[in-house]
């Protein structure tokens, strides 16, 4: 009868490199040692502690780049040889405030009612913080980490608030509104001039809501709005 198969030759051990072998080595003498031993060979090959010079040679800032720079980053650029991603983050909304709105003014709290705040916390209103592109001079909810944020300004007709002139014989100016009073239909408002500086009244019939966002994109906006107003009205 003929031999059945030969049974495979076990595979050979792949060769140590370099670093396996000294590995081996290291433990090799670390299990021939006591702890005693080797708690003072551990103290004895530790390195020096950083003196005061070598902090002050890299500041604290820097750690986190030094680290990044040591694994192959370059500033300026982005990880593998790819382009930088510039972080970007979330401007918050009041709570519960709709996409384009507007939050109303605070009332004035009176003599009741005290509100009760915790340490850290200041009895001042909290500001309305919004950020501006530069670009484009309107209101966006998403910048880059490190733009600044600006405080709303007032809208509408309330004190601050800026204006455009679209009648009389102021028509054309600028101004913010100072205060605002009357009767019915005969409402007006007292308005600080923009350039000149001097204070008016005008009725509230010749005056526009200014959008500063839209007029530092398209500079004279609601002047043009205004007008197109009137033909319409006129053609109707």
């Amino acid at each position: 009868p003929s031999a059945g198969p030969r049974p495979a030759a076990p595979a050979a051990a792949p060769a140590l490199d370099d670093d396996a072998l000294a590995a081996r080595a290291l433990m090799r003498d670390a299990a021939a040692l006591g702890d005693d031993e080797r708690y003072r060979r551990d103290v004895a090959t530790r390195a020096e502690q950083a003196t005061g010079e070598a902090y002050e040679s890299m500041p604290i800032e820097e750690f986190g780049k030094a680290m990044l720079r040591g694994m192959g980053w370059k500033e300026g650029e982005g990880i593998n040889g790819k382009a930088e991603v510039v972080p970007v983050e979330y401007v918050p909304r009041p709570q519960l405030l709709g996409l384009s709105a507007t939050p109303a003014a605070e009332a004035g709290g009176g003599g009741k009612g005290k509100k009760f705040i915790k340490p850290g916390e200041s009895r001042e209103p909290k500001k309305d913080m919004i950020y501006i592109d530069k670009e484009t001079g309107k209101q966006k909810w998403v910048k880059k980490v490190g733009e600044e944020l600006v405080e709303r300004g007032a809208t509408g007709f309330a004190a601050g608030a800026p204006v455009a002139i679209v009648g009389g014989v102021h028509k054309d100016l600028y101004a913010r509104v100072v205060s605002t009073g009357g009767i019915a239909d005969q409402m007006s408002a007292v308005v600080k001039l923009t350039v000149s500086k001097e204070t008016v009244q005008v009725p509230l019939s010749d005056l526009r809501p200014v959008d500063l966002q839209l007029e530092k994109s398209r500079a004279g906006f609601a002047f043009r709005q205004a007008a197109q107003e009137e033909a319409a009205a006129a053609a109707a």
